[in-house]
């Protein structure tokens, strides 16, 4: 059995973190992941597909009603969570500044909490991201009894968080899907200089996908792994399946290079798998570095673009998957206590393995 001061701060059976991913609530994923041993993470959805990115750039009735709709199903997950998961969970917030609705949905998730008993009792941790941690009204989370994680790409934001008060950090790799940094800094580089930089527990992701991946992370320092892509490739995820198999194929398609590209996201860089849609993304980022075009351009490209490939429509060449490089280590869809089983039995093998190599 492998605990760690953070398995015991978060209640969670092993230290394996589903990352938040978008559009949707990844509330089913979350119990599958909790109930398999794991810590399951609520998802900060993004507005019905019928306001897409755009509603949150506009200041009218329209964006009003966006942030309606992305409250409801934000409460909707966390009571779906609260009532179907055995042990504990998380929720996550972009608290970009251009994510303007995360005060008014902080306040009702602490509103539903204190009235909800299971919500209460499993709801652990608020993780989060894309923005600064020294925003004052982060500190609600923590007044309402739940810990404040912060997920951070270097050691200056580590530590900034640190200071800011949090109780955890989250460090990811530059080759993690989805948000990444400005900056280059790989999971080998970074990760075991934030945890030598500060005094918090660090859960760690960014090309984490099974066992040795968990040995290595804890030789590191790291009190848990962090993983996204890899629990996209699972049954339970509410993703559709043709993103999955786009993923778990990607050593096929991509036999010679990185399934994945880098462009210009609403919240900074943002790593695709490739397809028609990435690379015509990619182009409009150049065009943005060169001023041709404005971010507005890029909102208005970007926006509806990961409900065509992870909704019903599963179009998976003009639409937006977010994943990392790791993709190309997937090669079969799993349900979520398969992963979580494999990891840990690999984990513990790895661990007495290289035990045996000590003189």
């Amino acid at each position: 059995m492998i605990k760690t001061k953070l398995c015991e701060m978060l209640g969670m059976q092993y230290p394996i973190i589903q990352a938040p991913m978008g559009p949707y609530d990844t509330k089913e994923l979350a119990v599958a992941v909790t109930n398999a041993g794991g810590f399951g993470m609520a998802s900060h959805p993004v507005p019905d597909p019928k306001f897409g990115i755009m509603a949150i750039l506009q200041d009218d009735e329209t964006k009003m009603q966006a942030f309606e709709s992305v409250k409801v199903k934000l409460l909707n997950s966390l009571r779906h969570i609260a009532s179907n998961a055995k042990g504990n969970f998380g929720v996550n917030f972009r608290v970009a500044p251009v994510q303007s609705d995360v005060p008014m949905l902080l306040d009702e998730v602490i509103t539903e909490r204190e009235k909800n008993p299971a919500l209460r009792k499993k709801l652990k941790v608020v993780v989060c991201s894309a923005g600064d941690p020294t925003q004052p009204y982060l500190k609600k989370i923590q007044e309402a009894g739940m810990l404040r994680f912060h997920t951070v790409p270097s050691v200056y934001h580590a530590k900034k968080a640190e200071k800011s008060g949090v109780d955890g950090i989250v460090c990811t790799g530059f080759e993690a899907g989805g948000h990444v940094a400005h900056e280059p800094l790989h999971t080998f580089v970074i990760v075991p200089e934030v945890i030598k930089s500060v005094k918090v527990p660090v859960a760690a992701g960014g090309g984490v996908c099974d066992g040795r991946g968990l040995a290595a992370m804890l030789a590191f320092g790291a009190q848990a792994i962090y993983m996204g892509t890899r629990f996209i490739a699972t049954k339970e995820c509410e993703f559709n399946d043709k993103v999955k198999d786009a993923i778990i194929n990607a050593s096929v398609t991509f036999p010679r290079e990185d399934p994945t590209i880098v462009t210009q996201g609403v919240y900074g860089p943002l790593r695709h798998f490739k397809n028609k849609f990435s690379f015509e993304l990619a182009e409009l980022t150049t065009k943005l570095k060169n001023k041709e075009i404005t971010m507005l351009d890029v909102y208005k490209f970007e926006s509806g673009a990961t409900y065509r490939a992870k909704g019903p429509e599963g179009n998976i060449v003009d639409g937006a998957i977010w994943a990392g490089q790791v993709a190309l280590r997937l090669h079969e869809k799993l349900t979520c206590k398969q992963v979580v089983d494999g990891i840990m039995a690999e984990a513990t093998e790895t661990m007495k393995s290289l035990g045996k190599m000590v003189a």
